[in-house]
């Protein structure tokens, strides 16, 4: 067995959605290697060769794989919790059993355009956030360059569906939010 398992090290509320949790396993062995592998097997996934990560949707949920470690957003309860996990363990045993069956990619399937970001943000090019415009700031959060929370009027009032859009797109690509 490749993965032996999965242990959850913490539950805590989600940051954009009150109603559901977001956790963290601990993988018990280094899994990098088999990510170009589920990014061939996982119709979904988003392998981020630069972050080292692989990230997917499966139904509501956002799981986004590290080397030792897996995200997991929007869950709805513990119990939940335990079954993706457990589904974790399964597909990646199940990958690592197929490997000589699948053609690992190492290609970044589609990173969202910066229009996808920018159309989200409040457009008020204030250069707070660092950058020159809005447009600028949504460019370099799609690389990775900046953190969400830089752009500090996405957390007013009134921009709770925006900022979680955002915040799907970047749990997406691998980055920490």
């Amino acid at each position: 067995m490749y993965l032996e398992e999965v242990n959850l090290n913490f539950i805590q509320p989600c940051t954009t959605d009150s109603l559901r949790i977001r956790i963290q396993g601990l993988f018990s062995k280094d899994i990098s290697d088999i990510f170009p592998y589920l990014n061939s097997y996982l119709n979904s996934a988003m392998y981020n060769k630069k972050s080292n990560t692989i990230a997917f949707n499966k139904e509501h949920k956002i799981i986004t794989m590290y080397s030792d470690r897996v995200n997991i957003s929007k869950l709805l309860n513990e119990t939940e919790a335990f079954e993706v996990l457990d589904y974790l363990k399964d597909i990646i045993n199940e990958v690592d059993s197929k490997r000589k069956e699948i053609e690992p990619s190492f290609e970044l399937k589609k990173l969202p355009s910066p229009l996808e970001i920018y159309n989200c943000l409040p457009k008020l090019n204030c250069k707070k956030c660092g950058k020159a415009t809005c447009l600028a700031f949504a460019t370099n959060l799609i690389h990775g360059d900046i953190n969400m929370k830089k752009c500090l009027h996405l957390y007013e009032k009134g921009n709770e569906a925006n900022m979680q859009k955002i915040e799907d797109i970047v749990l997406m690509l691998g980055y920490e939010i």
